[in-house]
């Protein structure tokens, strides 16, 4: 295969390019698209596709018929691509080597990513695409908004803090940087679920890591939120009157939603038309999702929708963390728990946001999915020198 198309090099492209541009991240995902369906076709070997990404493909045919059933022809086989690089990256055999380059170069592009828009903000640096904070100083990166920014880099800091407990401690100095990266999105529900999953981590180190996290993380948050004024804003807005009753209202349009279409749900991305009224009529204050993926997915895609998608988070928790406790090569260990504390992450913010369809959470979340599927099928068949079986 030509060296232009050896998978490695499309790996590497799409953790340079996803901290900055998912349009960018996109181009090298369909490259490995287009190199596992060919390598598909010539092996005529299905034990190249996870077995986990079948529980992805049950949920995008659930949709489809949800959609189907509602009448939305023209939704029919959304929401799988950026689910894709579990299959494409998962199918090929990645040695440690590949691995630990790939992880390297997300942390250092996020990093740098982070420290620039720093520099954007505050040594007057050019603005290049737009501005990486929002005008009431929320930390956005070059992502449309802080909320789909921290469900990206939440799970960046996650996997750079499992580098550093079970793999190396050089990866303490990304995460220290990420991590105010984080809290500067002013994102409260990814503050909650960030910490949480990462004193979990520390807990799966040790009780003495548990310990050193819970006092080194509390000095941490509380310094940043006294020296940026914004986070410390919207952690106080959590408190004020009528915050919580906004959020109830949206739960419960969406709860309505479902009782009114248990089976099929109102099809996919169809809850914010239905929520529309109620923003006008100033119940809700917003009619872009249900701020809940469990209710999203009750709404628009029912009973069953619901059902794939926890058995989504079960299935891969379990691997996960069955897979940690059984590792003997530490980078492959540090890379199944930070998967399972990342999805941890996730089920926890998912409470109080709809992420399940972000592009930039879950490509990269199931690429880094992909990494260790394609590290584990090296180990378990053996490798060459490049990842290219």
């Amino acid at each position: 295969m030509s060296n232009f198309l050896r998978p490695e090099l499309f790996i590497y492209l799409f953790a340079l390019a996803i901290p900055f541009s998912v349009s960018g991240a996109a181009v090298p995902m369909m490259v490995l698209l287009l190199l596992a369906l060919y390598r598909l076709a010539v092996t005529r070997d299905w034990r190249l596709i996870p077995r986990g990404f079948w529980l992805f493909v049950a949920m995008f045919a659930w949709q489809s018929v949800a959609s189907a059933a509602n009448g939305l022809w023209g939704q029919f086989g959304r929401n799988l691509w950026d689910k894709s690089p579990l299959f494409t990256v998962g199918g090929l055999k990645i040695d440690k080597a590949v691995l630990e380059r790939a992880l390297k170069i997300l942390f250092w592009s996020s990093l740098v990513l982070i420290i620039y828009g720093l520099l954007q903000r505050y040594a007057g640096f050019p603005v290049v695409y737009r501005e990486m904070f929002t005008p009431d100083g929320r930390f956005r990166g070059l992502s449309s908004h802080p909320l789909r920014f921290a469900g990206f880099i939440s799970t960046v800091g996650i996997m750079s803090l499992a580098a550093a407990l079970f793999y190396s401690r050089r990866a303490y100095a990304f995460f220290a940087v990420i991590s105010a990266g984080m809290l500067m999105t002013g994102s409260r529900s990814y503050m909650i679920s960030y910490l949480l999953a990462c004193a979990l981590l520390a807990f799966w180190k040790s009780r003495k890591a548990f310990v050193r996290f819970v006092y080194s993380g509390a000095i941490g948050f509380v310094l940043l939120l006294l020296v940026y004024k914004p986070a410390m804003e919207r952690v106080a807005g959590t408190f004020a009157a009528g915050h919580d009753q906004i959020r109830y209202n949206i739960w419960s349009v969406a709860w309505r939603a479902f009782t009114e279409n248990p089976v099929f749900g109102l099809g996919v991305r169809q809850l914010p038309e239905y929520m529309e009224p109620y923003k006008a009529s100033g119940f809700t204050d917003n009619a872009s999702h249900a701020h809940n993926i469990y209710l999203s997915a009750l709404a628009e895609e029912g009973f069953i929708g619901l059902v794939l998608m926890l058995a989504v988070f079960v299935y891969f928790l379990r691997r996960y963390l069955k897979a940690a406790a059984s590792a003997s090569d530490p980078l492959s260990r540090a890379l199944a728990f930070g998967l399972s504390a990342a999805l941890a992450n996730l089920l926890v913010s998912g409470v109080f946001e709809a992420h399940f369809y972000t592009f930039g959470v879950w490509s990269l979340m199931t690429f880094l999915m992909g990494l260790y599927e394609g590290a584990e099928r090296a180990q378990r068949e053996g490798i060459a020198a490049s990842p290219r079986s």
